[in-house]
């Protein structure tokens, strides 16, 4: 059975956890330990971003993987950070995918002339990275 390492900023739907289970094939779900999730929530926005300083987060990756199933990376926040680890993943042998949604939106007339608008967000699936060919 294969593992899934959360690096991204939010909770896993119950739905979500079912496809990963059902689809991918996943037994084992990995969080972030809290100094690592608190890392990928708050990249600093004022700096260049340099290989450094995702040394511990790899590391733990490394750490924690098993090279005998397939090891995923639910991978979703800052584009600068997702992009690295993405090619990271690539490199070392990890699957990276994201969450796609569908989404609806309804608009409703008011009798005040306003428009009010929602928007649903259903999860359909989990889709790997690809990246171009060189």
């Amino acid at each position: 059975m294969n593992k899934l390492f959360l690096i991204f900023n939010h909770e896993l739907t119950e739905e979500q956890k079912n496809y990963i289970f059902n689809n991918l094939e996943v037994n084992e779900i990995i969080n972030l330990p809290p100094e690592l999730s608190n890392f990928w929530s708050n990249i600093p926005p004022d700096i260049d971003l340099t290989p450094e300083i995702f040394t511990e987060l790899e590391g733990f990756l490394l750490q924690n993987r098993d090279p005998k199933v397939n090891n995923y990376c639910l991978i979703q926040g800052d584009f600068g950070a997702t992009t690295y680890m993405v090619h990271w993943c690539y490199k070392n042998g990890f699957i990276p995918i994201y969450a796609t949604t569908k989404r609806v939106s309804k608009e409703m007339r008011k009798e005040d002339g306003t428009v009010e608008i929602v928007k649903i967000f259903k999860h359909e699936r989990f889709r790997r990275y690809v990246l171009p060919d060189p």
